[in-house]
């Protein structure tokens, strides 16, 4: 059974070239395609861990430079590292990528013709996941699962490479540690087992290993870090704080940050970002996706019933939009029937806004492991009313990301190798679905799939369904905590 598509990215122009080109990531594999037609334009793929320079750290554009410290990788199956995430600059000349098991961000230069090529790769100290490229197509902004937020420059050269040795940090004469408690005081398995660690890990040296390119820590959250979003207010924008002088009003940059905590941080870009601005508080759950489809609102999503709306510039809670009902209001279809649709655990994993004229109109929604997408209307989330029509779409499959093609179309990848309402019974070989489907807004406002438009691309060979596949398509709800514990972390 072939790998579903885990991550899309459609791009309409490459520098100045109009383009139609649909990038989409299968397993280790990234395949090109003419949305046009759905033919193949070209491919790259991810080598194994064993061989891969992925596993050195780093390699630059131009492969000079000196050879990089081997790293410790996830993945020693030997199996290619899988794309989790996957970008594109505002030009469409770059895609930044990053792949699970090695924790790698890579960067990728695209052609008119649809032609992938890698220019560099980086490993992080921690698995990437939320990843950005700064309007002016110059650093990638990315986060960590342990709340760290770095820049990296987009082009890499061996001028970036820093020469520094890891070294042992001490900070004068070394102290036998003796914690508070002891096996006298505490009274659980789960504590017993935390006051063993410490004592462990106390006394041992402390290695500090700096990562060996030019890179900045921007912010971090002690919480584990979802999701992050950038932001520039331009010089039309009236609400933007900072006022104005004679009548002037500067642009301003901002990174929105969520977390496990149900945190939404507002914290200026590059070079003030340890000043923060505000938070938006009020989900209970956690926050797993924000979308900004305009300057004045945010829409965030996770764990909870519903959608929050925000004017992020006040820090305001403008409405909650219910989302249970209209997922229980399409057909059955798999595991995702009868009373169980209404009692599904609700885990958002994506929200992508539809673009038209340069401003955004729509925005669709996933839940983790549901054959559905949401479709509501941008200009009813920012009316002054409470209520905005939510348009339940069935799906053929589990939704696992969306490409805006444009203001009435986009491309949808489908999970093919899970039964349509569940992250963890797999289909019979003879019942695998498409992966990709492509959508079309009617004028009567109506979404309608389109056959055959992308078929040779559901055609396109890639890698096998391997039993470790479920961790590349699923994981937001292991962000819910449970008793304590929760999700690991990677």
């Amino acid at each position: 059974m072939q790998h579903p598509y885990q991550c899309l990215q459609a791009l309409d122009r490459v520098g100045s070239q109009t383009v139609s080109i649909l990038l989409a990531a299968s397993g280790h594999n990234l395949f090109s395609f003419n949305l046009e037609n759905g033919s193949l334009l070209n491919t790259w793929s991810a080598e194994t861990p064993s061989s891969a320079s992925a596993a050195e750290d780093p390699v630059p554009e131009d492969g000079e430079g000196p050879p990089g410290k081997k790293r410790k990788i996830e993945n020693q199956s030997g199996t290619p590292p899988s794309f989790v995430k996957l970008v594109s600059s505002d030009d469409g000349r770059y895609v930044v990528a990053v792949t699970g098991e090695d924790k790698c961000v890579r960067v990728f230069s695209v052609e008119p013709n649809g032609k992938i090529q890698q220019l560099s790769e980086r490993s992080m100290p921690k698995r990437p996941c939320a990843l950005a490229i700064t309007p002016d197509g110059q650093t990638i902004v990315c986060g960590d699962k342990f709340g760290d937020v770095y820049a990296l420059p987009l082009h890499y050269s061996p001028e970036d490479v820093a020469q520094v040795s890891p070294q042992t940090v001490t900070t004068g004469p070394e102290k036998t540690f003796v914690p508070s408690a002891t096996n006298l005081t505490v009274h659980t398995g789960r504590n017993r087992k935390a006051l063993e660690a410490q004592l462990k890990l106390s006394n041992q040296a402390k290695t500090k290993e700096p990562l060996k390119f030019a890179h900045e820590i921007l912010l971090g959250h002690v919480s584990m870090l979802t999701d992050l979003v950038l932001v520039t207010l331009d010089q039309e924008n009236p609400e933007q704080p900072g006022g104005s002088v004679a009548g002037l009003v500067k642009p301003r940059r901002y990174i929105l940050t969520s977390d496990r905590d149900e945190h939404i941080r507002i914290s200026r870009a590059q070079p003030q970002t340890h000043i923060i601005e505000g938070f938006c508080l009020g989900h209970q759950e956690f926050v797993s996706k924000m979308c900004v489809p305009t300057q004045e609102i945010l829409i965030s999503g996770g764990g909870d019933d519903q959608l929050f709306v925000w004017n992020w510039l006040d820090r305001r809670l403008l409405k909650k939009i219910p989302i249970r009902d209209a997922l229980a209001s399409v057909p059955d279809t798999g595991s995702f029937s009868g009373d169980g649709k209404r009692s599904v655990s609700i885990a958002i994993s994506g929200i992508w806004a539809l673009p038209k004229s340069g401003k955004k109109t729509r925005i669709v929604v996933a839940c983790e492991g549901i054959p559905v997408l949401l479709d509501m209307d941008v200009g009813e989330l920012q009316s002054a009313g409470d209520q905005v029509k939510v348009e339940a779409i069935p799906m053929a499959g589990n939704v696992l990301d969306v490409a805006a093609v444009g203001p009435s179309s986009m491309v949808v990848s489908l999970d093919n190798a899970h039964v349509p309402g569940s992250t963890r019974v797999q289909r019979e070989a003879a019942a695998e679905g498409q992966r990709l489907e492509f959508w079309r807004r009617t004028a009567e406002g109506q979404w309608r799939a389109e056959a055959g438009q992308l078929e040779a691309a559901n055609g396109q060979g890639g890698a096998e369904v391997r039993a470790s596949s479920r961790d590349t398509l699923y994981g937001v709800s292991n962000l819910r905590k449970r008793g304590g514990g929760g999700g690991s972390e990677d």
